[in-house]
């Protein structure tokens, strides 16, 4: 083997992760934690080179600990040793610096930019970590449970060109109402069938209807059926669709258009369900990993400029996951509407930020600035 990362197990794991994904299987990593931890590092600390090694570690180690510390490390024969003070309690992390400085063992930290620093009294310069990271490892790191992704229609690039269009048409956004509250209200056509399709009733026949429009781009992309006042979405992937999907597709597409361009953004899922230990399911609209950080986008096509309520809410949930899903997770806020200005005011106590209404125009620049941010 050529290089032992010895690391702490605590909350910032991710960061015991990334630095072994350049050195592929010539590398391994030795994690102090505690016993009852040991099945979560083996499962989320798993690098190129298999497994990590484990050794029992207490808050405060006693000198014993450092022998049998010591032992260990020489079992391995690595060519080369260091110390990953990135993760683990403040006061665990300075007693194993004291001590690699007693062993003359180099020692390091990875910040919140993604920059790996050298400690005294090595003087190597600064170094970006890799971002060769993918979003399973991130969520297996954090021990997160991933379930299915995509919400079912097959995209194609007649869809893509259609909500493209949607978003480029600001006058047609009031219409939207209209289309959620439709597919919000469609019921199943056929109650014993495994893939049932949805339907629901206009207030006057098609063809006269404010959403004409959008009901003949619905037609045209095998979406919906129309027969004089009766919508039907073919299946329940068309009805998700209408009630906002559409708008997160929308958002999936900016993000990777500017992956040629922001070369930092790693991975991008679109409707990606989540669990988390006995937390009940959550969906994340749009989720992508760049420079080894997550970003957490919610997208929203119902009309919250007047209900600070539900706006709110909005963002208590965002917050909430950020909580959950990593220290240094980055949220957004993607409404087809505007907020309400007291949600904004406080999206912005929460570090999120908010894109809505005429700025979707702009949303590409605007991902990229908060990338760059």
């Amino acid at each position: 083997m050529e290089e032992l990362h010895v690391c702490l197990w605590g909350d910032d794991n991710f960061k015991n992760y990334t630095p072994l994904l350049e050195l592929g299987k010539t590398a391994t990593t030795l994690v102090l934690g505690q016993e009852h931890d040991f099945d979560a590092i083996r499962s989320a600390l798993i690098s190129p080179s298999g497994h990590p090694q484990v050794l029992n570690w207490p808050t405060i180690p006693l000198s014993s600990h450092f022998e049998t510390l010591e032992q260990r490390i020489t079992q391995t024969k690595a060519k080369s040793v260091f110390i990953n003070l990135s993760s683990g309690a403040r006061e665990s992390a300075m007693v194993l610096y004291h001590w690699a400085l007693s062993q003359d063992i180099p020692c390091y930290i990875i910040d919140d930019e993604d920059q790996l620093h050298w400690l005294p009294p090595y003087t190597q310069e600064i170094e970006n970590v890799a971002d060769l990271a993918n979003l399973k490892a991130y969520f297996r790191v954090h021990q997160i449970n991933l379930r299915s992704h995509g919400f079912g229609l097959k995209i194609n690039d007649s869809l893509n060109n259609l909500v493209e269009d949607w978003i480029r048409s600001p006058d047609k956004y009031t219409l939207f109402r209209t289309l959620n509250g439709l597919a919000s209200s469609a019921k199943p056509t056929m109650q014993n069938t495994l893939a049932p399709s949805f339907s629901t009733s206009l207030t006057s026949p098609w063809e006269s209807s404010p959403i004409y429009s959008l009901l003949l781009d619905l037609i045209d992309q095998d979406i919906a059926e129309v027969d004089n006042k009766t919508v039907t979405f073919k299946d329940e992937a068309s009805k998700f669709f209408c009630n906002g999907g559409w708008l997160e597709l929308f958002v999936y597409n900016q993000i990777k258009a500017l992956k040629t361009q922001v070369p930092e953004i790693q991975d991008i899922r679109l409707g990606q369900e989540v669990s988390y230990q006995n937390m009940a399911k959550n969906e994340l609209d749009v989720v992508f990993l760049a420079d080894n950080q997550l970003y957490l986008i919610e997208v929203k096509t119902s009309y919250l400029s007047d209900k600070v309520d539900a706006a709110n809410q909005i963002v208590y949930k965002l917050e909430a996951l950020k909580e959950i899903l990593g220290e240094d997770v980055k949220g957004m806020v993607v409404s087809l509407f505007d907020m309400p200005q007291r949600s904004i005011k406080r999206a912005g106590l929460y570090d999120i930020e908010i894109v809505s209404g005429g700025q979707l125009l702009h949303l590409k620049s605007h991902l990229q600035q908060w990338i760059n941010e």
